[in-house]
Formats: C-alpha cells, sequence, structure tokens
C-alpha cells in the first residue's frame, strides 16, 4: 500500500482535499493511503510516506522541505485551480500522471 501526503501551510485545506482524493482513490481501486499536514510538520512525518505533493502557495520552500525526501521520494506542486477548488478527482490524476509508481 503506498502512503501519499499532501502538505500546505496548516494542514486544513490539504486535509479536505485528502479526504476527497481518498474517496475516489478507494472508488478506483488504488491501494493508497492519502493524508494531509501543515508545513510545520512535514519533516517530522514525511519518512512515513512514499510520495508527497504541496499546495501551490507554499512551494517556496519546496527546496528546503524537499532535500531531505527528494532523492528517495517522488514530489509534485499541486496546480492552482484544482488544489483552490478542492477538486479531488483532478488532483489525483495529476499526481499519479506525475508519479505513476504511488498507483500501487
Amino acid at each position: 500500500m503506498k502512503k501519499l501526503l499532501i502538505c500546505c501551510i496548516y494542514g486544513a485545506t490539504a486535509g479536505s482535499l485528502a479526504k476527497k482524493m481518498q474517496t475516489v482513490a478507494d472508488q478506483r481501486g488504488y491501494a493508497m493511503i492519502i493524508s494531509a499536514v501543515g508545513i510545520e510538520n512535514f519533516v517530522s512525518v514525511a519518512p512515513a510516506f512514499d510520495g508527497y505533493l504541496f499546495a501551490p502557495h507554499i512551494q517556496y520552500k519546496l527546496q528546503e522541505l524537499t532535500q531531505e525526501i527528494a532523492k528517495e521520494h517522488p514530489f509534485a506542486v499541486i496546480e492552482s485551480y484544482p488544489y483552490a477548488s478542492l477538486n479531488g478527482e483532478s488532483v489525483l490524476d495529476y499526481a499519479l500522471a506525475r508519479m505513476p509508481e504511488m498507483a500501487g
């Protein structure tokens, strides 16, 4: 089972998006767990995950956040509109297109 972590500033928006994405992933039969975290807790929980999505408004911190994980795990920045509209299906499709190994 693959584990995908979504990171945003406080984790609330990412949490809502993760729930919607998890519903779509379950409907499609993907063996994945999708969770969310705020930027302050990312480093402490990141090692437990296989791939990462970052909210568009924190991409300025991308290098700092990915320096430890970039060599071993895939990551991507979510596009602005699907993130803001909490479009779980679109964001899941986006993530799997950039990180096909996350489909499990």
